[in-house]
């Protein structure tokens, strides 16, 4: 198999596992939200003093109007509200309630349990072997020209 061949491979495997592992914590994805709205709990869980909704357009990797419909989304179920910056009155910090506070408190647990079992195939020194490669791989990307 020449390089070229086999470097379309590996993409096309990343592409389908990449599918199915989404596929599978989509369905578990707990207390009925979506995985996006999770990753937003997720996001703010880590960050008990809150976000911007550009940081979190950041972290997340989406476009701001995405972040936008999920805070509201997120906010009329009661788990996050949006509070005034002083020092940037066009911004605003969102930040969990206590009721999303608990959602991702039970939700974080399970959705790792989730992970792991899904991996759970791979031996624990294969997983590590993948994550530096993928690391790797992620690195050279971010580092290279546009």
């Amino acid at each position: 198999m020449t390089t070229a061949h086999l470097a379309v491979s590996v993409w096309v495997r990343l592409l389908k596992t990449h599918g199915l592992v989404l596929r599978e914590l989509r369905r578990r994805v707990p207390e009925e939200l979506t995985l996006p709205q999770f990753d937003v709990l997720v996001q703010l869980h880590r960050r008990p003093e809150g976000m911007t909704s550009r940081e979190l357009t950041r972290e997340l990797l989406v476009t701001a109007g995405n972040v936008t419909g999920l805070v509201d989304r997120l906010e009329g179920l009661g788990l996050v509200e949006r509070r005034p910056v002083p020092e940037d009155r066009r911004a605003a910090r969102v930040v969990l309630t206590g009721r999303g506070r608990r959602v991702a408190a039970r939700a974080i647990p399970r959705h790792r349990r989730d992970v792991e079992s899904l991996l759970s195939p791979l031996a624990p020194r294969d997983l590590a072997r993948l994550r530096r490669l993928l690391g790797r791989l992620s690195r050279s990307l971010e580092e290279a020209p546009s």
